[in-house]
């Protein structure tokens, strides 16, 4: 009889039965070249006018711009005082190379790795210019995300310590009348995804009539944002800004050329910050892989959770492709009795908001996450980041594992792939110039432990979850309403 891990690899060692699609899958992989061209941009910058839509543009490097405190920035004694009171002591490239371009009223577009302070580097020349003319709403800032629309509220509040800032979040699953009604009363800042701030256009001309005198226009995680799905979102929001005297800020670990829907975003001459090696993954992380048949890939992951406080892990994320794997191996877990928290697109944002603060507090250690989580969630604690499905589109590789590694620490990413992978971990290699470690030291006797305990938990999460009530009907239900 055939072992159920026939056809793995566990650490260097292949089993002697592997199966023929498995054994040509791990030959393919293990024979792959590494990548030959070095990128150093990530995108062609001579046609950077054409694709954003900035008749011109400057190109700095962080590697002109000298290491410096922030009050050298042109920032004011009191920004500069808060900034020290939360433990800042020096402004990072991105921020040395944007902070006093945005100060000067110029259009910027800044591109640098996750965890290099993007967010400080708007949030602060913002918040000095608004204290000169104190009025709303001020600034719109753009994120895809619920979760990061929330954290960079918090930053704006946190950064304006001492100065009587009204900051409004707007985003799906909270009450559209109080957020109406919070918006009308003109808060400084605004902070929102664009589908619910689509929504308040399009059904109150007076909340559209309130953002009329917008001076400043934010779009964080911008390379998602400019993409194709969220092109309807935008023309309606930019329809009701104004494009005289507006200054347009972008910023992003990468930017892609999906920029059809906001050709006039940007009007004047636009400063490009590049921080060249930001923008390449740094060494301080740690990429591994582990080739493995499909089949057993929930028994893999519990082993390398079960073996993660070996190796001095603190919290970890695990990314899964869709939400129902993400809420199905919430529910295997559970059941193993590894405590753990979901987040993912089909739960209520009351229990999103739970589930993260629990996960950032430390009361869980592990996060099971589509890639909701994938973009701007800073939390230092994260040690390791789990693939367990190889992303789609290899740009959210590097967001993924951009959520470890952050601020100078130094973190971990394994990425579980099969023989269905192998053509999307090349695209990921080739973007990033770098080569995926194979994963050593899995005890096969450890994983043949847990396989049978893991298959029975996997049982009893298929019936919890096709039950009456249960997630499967619940996630049928939320598409049904999106489809009407």
């Amino acid at each position: 009889m055939s072992s159920p891990l026939d056809g793995l690899v566990v650490g260097k060692e292949k089993p002697s039965t592997m199966g023929a699609d498995i054994q040509k899958g791990i030959s393919i992989f293990n024979n792959r070249k590494s990548p030959t061209q070095p990128r150093t941009k990530t995108f062609e910058t001579s046609k950077i006018g054409e694709v954003v839509g900035f008749p011109s543009q400057e190109i700095v490097s962080h590697e002109v711009v000298e290491q410096t405190g922030f009050r050298s920035l042109g920032l004011n004694s009191w920004l500069c005082e808060n900034i020290t009171s939360m433990g800042i002591a020096t402004a990072t490239p991105v921020q040395r190379g944007c902070i006093p371009a945005i100060l000067a009223g110029r259009d910027v577009i800044g591109v640098a790795q996750t965890g290099t302070g993007k967010t400080a580097a708007f949030a602060l020349p913002i918040l000095q210019i608004l204290g000169r003319e104190p009025y709303g709403i001020f600034c719109l800032c753009l994120t895809p995300t619920r979760e990061l629309a929330s954290q960079i509220s918090e930053q704006f509040i946190a950064f304006s310590a001492g100065m009587t800032l009204r900051c409004e979040t707007v985003f799906g699953g909270e009450n559209i009348r109080t957020q109406a009604k919070a918006l009308m009363l003109r808060p400084h800042i605004a902070v929102a995804t664009p589908g619910r701030l689509m929504d308040h256009f399009l059904h109150c001309s007076a909340v559209a009539k309130c953002f009329e005198n917008v001076r400043c226009l934010v779009l964080d995680e911008a390379d998602r944002l400019l993409d194709p799905g969220f092109e309807a979102e935008l023309q309606a929001i930019m329809h009701n800004l104004p494009s005289a005297n507006r200054q347009t800020l972008m910023f992003s670990a990468t930017i892609t050329k999906s920029i059809s829907a906001v050709q006039e975003l940007a009007l004047g001459k636009a400063l490009l910050f590049e921080a060249l090696k930001d923008t390449q993954l740094a060494g301080r992380c740690k990429e591994e892989y582990c080739f493995i048949a499909p089949r057993v890939k929930e028994v893999y992951l519990v082993h390398i959770l079960k073996r993660a406080p070996t190796w001095g892990t603190r919290s970890m994320i695990v990314f899964a492709g869709t939400v129902r794997k993400c809420q199905m191996l919430k529910e295997i877990l559970s059941v193993l009795g590894i405590n753990c928290v979901a987040l993912h697109a089909a739960k209520k944002q009351a229990r999103r908001h739970a589930s993260l603060s629990r996960f950032k507090s430390g009361e869980i250690q592990i996060m099971i996450a589509t890639d909701i989580a994938s973009r701007g969630l800073d939390i230092p604690t994260v040690d390791m980041v789990v693939n367990y499905d190889v992303p789609l589109i290899p740009r959210d590789y590097i967001h993924r594992i951009g959520r470890t590694a952050r601020a100078g620490r130094v973190g971990r990413a394994i990425t579980l792939v099969t023989q269905h992978d192998i053509s999307l971990v090349h695209q990921i290699e080739q973007l990033t110039c770098r080569k995926l470690v194979e994963l050593s030291k899995l005890s096969e006797e450890a994983i043949l432990k847990d396989m049978a305990q893991v298959f029975a938990a996997r049982r009893i999460a298929n019936l919890n979850m096709g039950a009456a009530g249960g997630f499967n009907e619940i996630l049928r239900q939320k598409r049904s309403k999106c489809t009407k």
